[in-house]
């Protein structure tokens, strides 16, 4: 007997009723694990799903999320900022300005990565417990921060680099490391760290 393929398996997760068709629409809209839970719940809503199968949904989701992050004892080192920008390669592509933080153990390996802010982002108004509050919780060391300019040019702003002081000062106290800061666009990205302004 031959498996059954994803959407019969997510299907099947959420309940014999699940709509297989609304199913198939959001899955063809983009994999679940890597979208932030409030988008997940809007488009699983959106194709009709009933509100107990959106919460088995988003169990779905933090289950695949948390196998997909590789073991502490596997998951490679960061080393160099081309290495934290394999981290954000959505970020590239985005039409809207995010910002996210890539969570490091204290030998600079991935413990977690999660988007912030999305859309409308004024960086200038980040709060520091929007940073710093998962990498409490997840027992991070270090955080890496990343931000996107849909415009194309990464080139820093004033803005960029008050707040970027503002959270290396906040992390200090917490003691939670920033190492660095990637402004990323789709062909380029900066670090701040490298250009000297970290």
């Amino acid at each position: 007997m031959a498996a059954p393929d994803e959407p019969g398996l997510l299907a099947a997760l959420l309940g014999q009723r699940a709509d297989l068709p609304g199913v198939k629409a959001l899955l063809a809209e983009g994999g679940i694990v890597e979208r932030q839970p409030g988008d997940l719940r809007d488009a699983a809503r959106r194709h009709g799903f009933r509100p107990a199968q959106v919460r088995r949904l988003l169990m779905v989701r933090e289950l695949a999320r948390r196998w997909h992050i590789p073991a502490d004892s596997a998951a490679p080192a960061v080393t160099s900022p081309r290495e934290a920008l394999l981290q954000f390669q959505d970020l590239r592509s985005s039409p809207k300005e995010c910002f996210s933080v890539l969570y490091l153990n204290t030998r600079n390996q991935p413990v977690g990565c999660e988007k912030v802010a999305i859309g409308g982002l004024n960086v200038a108004a980040l709060q520091p417990r929007e940073v710093f509050g998962p990498a409490l919780t997840m027992g991070a060391a270090a955080v890496i921060l990343a931000h996107n300019h849909p415009s194309g040019d990464p080139t820093p702003s004033p803005e960029d680099l008050a707040v970027t002081r503002h959270l290396l000062e906040a992390g200090r106290l917490l003691g939670v490391e920033v190492l660095d800061h990637l402004v990323i666009s789709a062909e380029r990205f900066r670090s701040l760290r490298e250009t000297g302004a970290l």
